[in-house]
């Protein structure tokens, strides 16, 4: 979960020993980012303000959209979203076996990733994230 505010997280599951935040997040750190005119640049990547731009923007930032220091290609958007009685942005990305649902209700924006590896599947992973966001729609987030 993170606030749509800042795009940074504030909360991450599973909560014990913190095992959560190593996949969504990690420190501010330098990447070589492919330019347009075919160079590379390195280049200062904050998670959190890539997030915020791809809720601002429905598109990555050019330094791409990062999460737990990995790079995910943002590959559907549907900014009218509708599920029940709600309607939200809903944005997906993936990367070779991992992928990330993501939701952007009024306040919030809610992430679920899953990992193929790990016996999990991006189905199962939009429909919890869908579920979340109608729940968090209901409590006027």
């Amino acid at each position: 979960m993170a606030q749509l505010e800042d795009g940074n997280f504030y909360a991450a599951a599973p909560v014990a020993d913190e095992a959560g935040w190593g996949f969504i997040f990690k420190e501010d750190h330098e990447q070589m980012i492919m330019q347009d005119d075919m160079t590379e640049k390195k280049m200062t990547i904050n998670e959190g303000t890539a997030l915020k731009f791809l809720a601002d923007n429905y598109k990555a930032p050019p330094t791409g959209l990062w999460f737990g220091g990995e790079k995910y290609a943002v590959t559907r958007v549907d900014k009218n979203f509708e599920s029940g009685d709600c309607s939200f942005i809903f944005i997906f990305a993936a990367k070779p076996k991992k992928g990330v649902s993501i939701a952007i209700t009024k306040t919030q924006v809610i992430c679920g990733f899953y990992d193929e590896e790990k016996g999990q599947v991006g189905g199962n992973c939009t429909k919890a994230v869908v579920a979340f966001a109608e729940y968090m729609i209901g409590l006027g987030y």
